[in-house]
């Protein structure tokens, strides 16, 4: 059997408003083999405790530096992972565009579109995919789940799927593209640089949607 994995993450808030983050982006990690890295993730994870940190799992916002370089260590050590992100600057985000329902339609379409191109990947070779998320991404999760259903159906030609929505902590690849979408977002958000530098080789693409809009809405 061979099964193609998607794991999908958010990061930013879904507020429209001074208040909120400036951009909120979504990301999307692709591969057709989960081993890799996950031994020396944990291996790190005990490396970490045994050092006097009771870390549960690893998340690159709340993470110390120290724990976060090696971490990104790990994963840009990765040639099989493939990385594709859409870059949401949401002052630009026309107020007809949020409602969950639409805005996350429209964002996953346009995060899946570019793997799952023919000449992307090729997903018609392989005989089901699965797709995760994180059970704790926030506003709008079912809606995300149902953006998420609508643009396989569109790509994936009849291939079974299954998405699952489970807590990052219990899977070593959603807290990899938690790892890989903070390292987006904070390049965007902050013009931080360096962990974005970690993982660049393996982003194949990176899609700031409004980039051209001309028009701020707050």
């Amino acid at each position: 059997m061979s099964y193609l994995y998607v794991f999908i993450d958010v990061s930013g808030n879904y507020d429209f408003s001074n208040t909120g983050t400036k951009h909120l982006v979504l990301t999307s990690l692709l591969c057709t083999d989960i081993v890799p890295g996950t031994i020396e993730l944990y291996a790190l994870k005990h490396e970490t405790i045994d050092q006097g940190i009771d870390i549960e799992q690893f998340h690159a916002a709340e993470d110390k530096q120290a724990v976060r370089d090696k971490v990104f260590d790990i994963i840009s050590g990765l040639n099989h992972i493939r990385i594709d992100s859409v870059i949401v600057e949401k002052r630009k985000t026309d107020p007809s565009l949020r409602p969950l329902r639409i805005f996350y339609s429209m964002m996953i379409e346009n995060l899946l579109k570019y793997p799952f191109d023919p000449r992307g990947i090729d997903v018609s070779r392989f005989d089901k995919v699965f797709i995760f998320l994180d059970r704790e991404s926030g506003s709008g999760r079912e809606e995300l789940k149902k953006a998420v259903k609508l643009s396989l159906a569109r790509h994936l030609g009849g291939i079974p799927y299954a998405i699952c929505m489970h807590p990052s902590g219990t899977h070593p690849y959603l807290q990899m593209v938690d790892y890989c979408s903070w390292a987006i977002y904070v390049k965007w958000e902050r013009r931080e640089y360096r962990p974005h530098q970690k993982i660049a080789n393996l982003v194949k693409s990176e899609f700031p949607i409004f980039a051209y809009g001309t028009v701020e809405h707050y």
